[in-house]
């Protein structure tokens, strides 16, 4: 009688193993999605990232088959979101769209933090959300000169509104005052609605605003300058702070992220749905709409432009001296 060798059992059962999951893999492909698939967007309801978020989901929506539905899930500079996605199954049925903020600049200021820069997929980039220092319409301040004389002159007593320490508004403020020896307020808002209704009143001095969502509502601010190293075509008259000689920090990223460990059949059916929802009339409408613009990433380039930004902003917070939050 034949005997079969003891050390060949465990390589004919890993062979037989991988015979298995290689047809297994093909069907996930193939199927996935077979229910509806829940997106969510870290932010208020009402915002630039919120109205983006839902031109997405029914542009993915037609390229997946299955409903893609939106919950907002704000709070906490979009950790609180972020979080939810991170526990969530991986199975590509949970995933968030948003800023990449919550990662790359607000774990740099928690002590103890729900996740880390690894505990997401980054699937692909959408657009950059490129914002402005605006004032109210019936500001005294014509231009960012005159602002910072006013700033200059009446130390603490100014205040201004961002989108919560951490977030890509206070970071970009706090690096345009930085080294002037400049004292402000600086207000936290959960969302952009708020912060507006504060600074169209007057009760806020200046703000760090969307461009695109300001833009897109008639929001009666007027901006001084745009946080970028180029001018926004929509309002090109409306200088940048590279050109005043003041230091800016790159657009926030936007996109679409799954949790750790999601299937890689299902993160290259997501890739390819996102590269073809950015396409679609839809998303065209959605962009057009907030008068934005599409700057796409693949999986790679995205999640390597997170990284980046991620080692970039925790310099910035350590080189701004901002405490932790919790």
């Amino acid at each position: 009688m034949h005997r079969l060798h003891r050390s060949s059992v465990p390589r004919r059962a890993a062979a037989l193993c991988a015979a298995l999951l290689l047809p297994l893999a093909a069907f996930a492909q193939g199927t996935y999605p077979t229910k509806p698939v829940q997106i969510i967007v870290s932010w208020a309801a009402g915002g630039s990232i919120d109205t983006m978020a839902r031109g997405f989901a029914r542009a993915m929506s037609q390229e997946l088959g299955q409903p893609v539905v939106v919950e907002n899930r704000d709070g906490a500079s979009g950790m609180r979101g972020t979080a939810a996605t991170v526990s969530a199954p991986p199975d590509g049925y949970v995933l968030n769209f948003g800023p990449i903020t919550p990662i790359t600049n607000a774990l740099h200021l928690m002590s103890k933090p729900a996740y880390g820069v690894d505990s997401l997929e980054y699937v692909c980039q959408v657009f950059e959300n490129r914002f402005a220092i605006a004032v109210p319409q019936n500001s005294p301040y014509k231009t960012l000169q005159d602002l910072y004389a006013a700033i200059q002159a009446s130390p603490g007593k100014l205040s201004y509104g961002h989108l919560g320490v951490g977030s890509i508004t206070h970071l970009s403020m706090e690096t345009a005052i930085q080294g002037r020896g400049f004292s402000v307020i600086g207000v936290p808002y959960r969302g952009e609605t708020p912060m507006f209704l504060d600074l169209q009143t007057a009760r806020l001095d200046f703000g760090v605003v969307t461009v695109g969502s300001t833009l897109a509502t008639s929001r009666p601010v007027r901006m001084l300058a745009i946080i970028s190293d180029r001018r926004h075509p929509e309002i090109p008259d409306v200088p940048t702070l590279k050109e005043l000689g003041l230091p800016s920090l790159q657009p926030a990223l936007v996109g679409l992220m799954a949790p750790k460990a999601t299937p890689a059949p299902v993160l290259a059916k997501l890739e390819r749905a996102c590269k073809n929802a950015v396409e679609t009339d839809v998303m065209q409408a959605a962009v057009k709409m907030l008068r934005d613009e599409i700057v796409y990433k693949d999986r790679k380039a995205f999640t390597a432009s997170v990284m980046r930004d991620y080692e970039e902003k925790g310099a910035l917070v350590k080189q701004l001296a901002i405490p932790p939050q919790n």
